[in-house]
């Protein structure tokens, strides 16, 4: 569930934008029961000062935390309704990072509205019903609703984008075409007991889930389970590229990771990074151009300005 988190903050330019430096130290938070939360991430390391992207492509827990804290849990909680959960949850810290049962389909849903660029669209089994001689007998209309602004939706898929490519799903492109650009997340819960994995590209979404029955250990992750299982599924399957366009009011600006100062195209340690327009750093870094980018890959998939 971390995207809601990101989501959130992305849909508030004027204090967070995909560099915006976050804290991944450790965090402790005081439950209503008087009891400390006090998340870790899978390797148990802390990274500092990170960019907001790279929190979520790294599926930082602490950062994530604290970020969604620093957002605020009734405003996450709303997101996460918007993007199509439907059950109650209880508005614990936790559920920030997932401490919550949902099942595959609910959170087809909740991705399926990131990548319908903001648009929800409840999922449906069976859209008609029909005669043996093909007479329509009962249909079930698709009712569609604009939930998020596309600014924020684009950057929270920038994001998903750079998953695959750095994060933790990088392990996809073992297999599959390098050239074709997908989203994704994975997720791993307590003791692995569950491996979760859901990824899209412009045509088809996926999600796995793998677990036990009577939720002992599976000893998988996100990443060496239920990914594997979804890259076996997409490489069969014709599945387009992910190429959202960049809204109107998104534009790219290069961005050195080290200060967060403004770049420029060449400059050792630049990223090219969307922004909402007027969010973007306004000190700027000069430096000798010494080389294109800073990954080939970074290029290809966003160096073209929109």
């Amino acid at each position: 569930l971390k995207p809601a988190i990101y989501l959130s903050a992305l849909s508030k330019p004027e204090q967070y934008h995909l560099g915006t430096r976050i804290s991944d130290e450790p965090v402790s938070v005081k439950t209503p029961e008087n009891k400390l939360w006090q998340p870790r991430n899978f390797d148990r390391q802390s990274h500092g000062q990170v960019m907001l992207y790279q929190a979520l492509a790294k599926s930082y827990n602490q950062a994530s935390a604290r970020l969604g804290m620093e957002v605020g849990l009734a405003e996450v909680f709303d997101n996460l309704y918007r993007l199509g959960i439907e059950r109650e949850l209880p508005p614990v810290p936790s559920v920030l990072l997932g401490a919550v049962e949902l099942s595959p389909l609910e959170i087809a849903t909740f991705y399926h509205t990131i990548a319908n660029d903001g648009i929800f669209a409840p999922m449906r089994a069976i859209r008609a019903v029909t005669s043996a001689a093909g007479q329509p007998l009962k249909r079930y209309p698709l009712v569609v609703e604009q939930r998020f602004a596309p600014e924020p939706i684009y950057l929270t898929q920038f994001a998903l984008q750079a998953t695959m490519r750095v994060g933790t799903g990088i392990s996809a492109y073992y297999s599959l075409p390098q050239e074709l650009e997908l989203a994704g997340k994975t997720g791993t819960s307590n003791e692995q007991r569950d491996s979760w994995f859901v990824g899209y590209g412009g045509s088809h979404l996926g999600v796995v889930w793998l677990g036990h029955d009577d939720n002992s250990p599976t000893k998988l992750t996100g990443s060496s389970g239920a990914l594997r299982v979804w890259v076996d599924m997409f490489k069969n399957l014709p599945v387009a590229s992910l190429l959202p366009q960049a809204p109107v009011g998104v534009k790219f600006h290069w961005l050195d990771v080290d200060s967060g100062k403004l770049s420029q195209a060449g400059c050792e340690g630049a990223i090219e990074l969307p922004f909402v327009a007027g969010s973007e750093p306004t000190e700027q870094l000069y430096c000798r151009q010494t080389r294109p980018t800073l990954q080939q890959w970074w290029k290809r998939l966003f160096g073209g300005k929109p």
